[in-house]
């Protein structure tokens, strides 16, 4: 990926003036953290997160646009987990295919632990995310403020109850401020790609910006015929504006299988791209996050961006 530069963004001071900065003074609640945890990653890739099942120690994919938190049928089955059915979450397979399977057991991340907890098991061919046994998911992150720092793979959960706009704990030069939205189960914000308005799929078990092909043509105006190629481009995330960011362009029905009937063939191609421009979307992964620090204030519905924190040499 070509090296990210910053082209405009607002000082840490700018966000506090006026009224907002005399709401925000007149508070006095501060940032409470709930817990800390220290990731895993390799790479650019996804990142895992450490956690007990029935004092069994996993890792699960950080995953923010997954709803439930589950973990594989593999996972259950060597953990001798009792699957049993009909539970209050359906996962889908590949092809379409529901389950509703899960298990029951004591879970435990950091400092926080539930028991009888009712887990969701993916069913086979319905999970993906680099080989863990499942993921964190976002049924786990909604009653906390989430901060994740992926240049040091530090994960914080911190009390909602505090004052609007307080956040900023760390040292940064810039911040980008946006509305969060949860949309079926995934964390979004609005973006601009070359000026062009979309919205932004925060994935965290995502490797690689991309978006449809016919967003590219119909929204942002590249030429036809670009499916599995790329483009480099301008991106805005709030008031940060990045050059020179590569995204990759995909099939406007990711899993698409050809075959049969021509004209239920024709019509499906068609449905595909109507979906892909009824909400012209950006998924936003691993390649761009893994230099971000995200502090996804849930409870006030905004999205604060700064660079990452520098990584950690690796050992010798």
């Amino acid at each position: 990926m070509r090296p990210i530069r910053i082209v405009a963004a607002l000082p840490l001071i700018a966000l506090f003036a006026g009224a907002a900065a005399a709401q925000e003074a007149a508070c006095t609640k501060q940032l409470k953290m709930v817990d800390e945890i220290q990731m895993q990653s390799r790479g650019n890739g996804a990142s895992t997160v450490p956690v007990e099942i029935n004092g069994n120690k996993l890792n699960l994919t950080f995953a923010t646009a997954s709803t439930a938190t589950q973990i594989s049928e593999a996972t259950a089955k060597s953990l001798n987990l009792p699957i049993a059915s009909g539970g209050d979450v359906a996962l889908f397979d590949f092809d379409g295919r529901p389950t509703s399977n899960y298990v029951t057991a004591t879970f435990t991340m950091g400092k926080l632990e539930g028991k009888d907890v009712k887990i969701p098991v993916s069913p086979p061919g319905g999970f993906g995310g680099g080989g863990a046994a499942g993921r964190l998911s976002l049924n786990h992150m909604l009653a906390y403020d989430v901060d994740v720092d992926f240049g040091t793979d530090k994960l914080r959960f911190f009390d909602q109850d505090h004052c609007p706009g307080g956040v900023l704990y760390w040292q940064a030069s810039v911040v980008g401020v946006m509305p969060i939205t949860i949309d079926n189960g995934r964390v979004t914000v609005p973006v601009m790609i070359d000026g062009k308005e979309l919205t932004g799929v925060i994935d965290t078990a995502a490797t690689r910006l991309t978006i449809k092909e016919a967003v590219a043509e119909k929204v942002l105006g590249l030429p036809p015929g670009m499916e599995g190629k790329s483009h480099t481009g301008t991106l805005a995330l709030g008031t940060i504006g990045l050059k020179n960011i590569k995204f990759d362009i995909i099939p406007n029905a990711v899993g698409f299988r050809e075959g049969g009937n021509a004209v239920a063939m024709a019509r499906a191609r068609s449905a595909a791209v109507q979906n892909a421009l009824a909400k012209p979307e950006l998924v936003i992964g691993m390649d761009l996050l893994r230099k971000l620090h995200l502090y996804m204030a849930f409870g006030e519905k905004r999205l604060y961006v700064t660079p990452a924190s520098p990584r950690p040499a690796a050992p010798n």
